[in-house]
């Protein structure tokens, strides 16, 4: 299979699921001046799904993708182009994503190893996106 193959121009399955969560900020004027000169490009894998989300920013609008998360070299570094890495059960994340669960309680699972994250620095960015949406 091709690149353009594997990842999917509609977002499928989890990647599906964030995309109806996550699309109003394209709407949203807060999000559009905070964003308005990021590029930036987040992985979000469901370790109990079929499929990723890539998350992507460019100046001010939001978009997304789904990618097979099997193989692992689905998910690398070198073929999504991702600059960071949020890897959680589907469970874990929305508790996280919708504010029930504290960044504590995320840090707690990461040292445990049942959270799994890359790009810490710009993991913010991914944060300041919830922020905005619980408003």
């Amino acid at each position: 299979m091709t690149e353009t193959d594997m990842i999917g121009r509609d977002p499928r399955g989890f990647a599906g699921l964030i995309a109806n969560i996550m699309s109003p900020l394209n709407d949203n004027p807060k999000f559009k001046e905070l964003f308005k000169d990021s590029k930036r490009k987040y992985l979000v894998n469901a370790l109990n799904l079929k499929y990723a989300a890539l998350i992507t920013i460019d100046k001010g609008t939001i978009s997304f993708k789904g990618i097979p998360n099997t193989p692992k070299s689905n998910l690398k570094k070198k073929f999504t182009g991702r600059d960071s890495l949020v890897s959680m059960s589907s469970e874990t994340f929305m508790l996280f994503a919708m504010d029930r669960i504290s960044l504590f309680k995320v840090v707690f699972l990461w040292v445990i190893r049942k959270v799994k994250l890359k790009g810490l620095t710009k993991i913010f960015g991914l944060m300041k996106l919830f922020n905005i949406l619980s408003e």
